[in-house]
């Protein structure tokens, strides 16, 4: 137990994302090392992991932030990078929410949407 809470390490094992000025797939690199509040149970994520872009550019991305009631996370986004093209990335100020779309057939893992905007 951290001083906070419980940490849990959830891995992120791939997907892909899209927007107005890029997209392609977030690699199996990185996780969520979320924090359960000890004394309200209240959840936050707490992710680092990396995106690539379809022209394979390399992004990293941090997130974190609290759940919400619904079940939803409200949620920081903070974005690296060192490609010219995508550059403007990381000066920008994201905010998202994410959201349980649906749980593999196991039962071991499930899959999360994070819709994002650039404020």
């Amino acid at each position: 137990m951290e001083p906070l809470g419980n940490r849990n390490t959830i891995p992120i094992v791939g997907g892909n994302f899209t927007g107005p000025r890029v997209k392609g797939k977030i690699l199996d690199i990185g996780a969520d090392w979320g924090l359960t509040d000890v004394q309200t149970g209240a959840f936050s994520a707490d992710t680092r992991y990396n995106l690539q872009t379809d022209d394979g550019a390399n992004v990293f991305i941090r997130t974190s932030g609290p759940a919400q009631p619904d079940g939803n996370l409200h949620l920081r986004l903070i974005f690296e990078t060192g490609d010219r093209k995508y550059y403007w990335s990381n000066d920008i100020i994201a905010i998202g929410i994410l959201s349980p779309v649906a749980a593999n057939a196991e039962g071991t893992g499930f899959t999360l949407r994070i819709d994002a905007w650039h404020v």
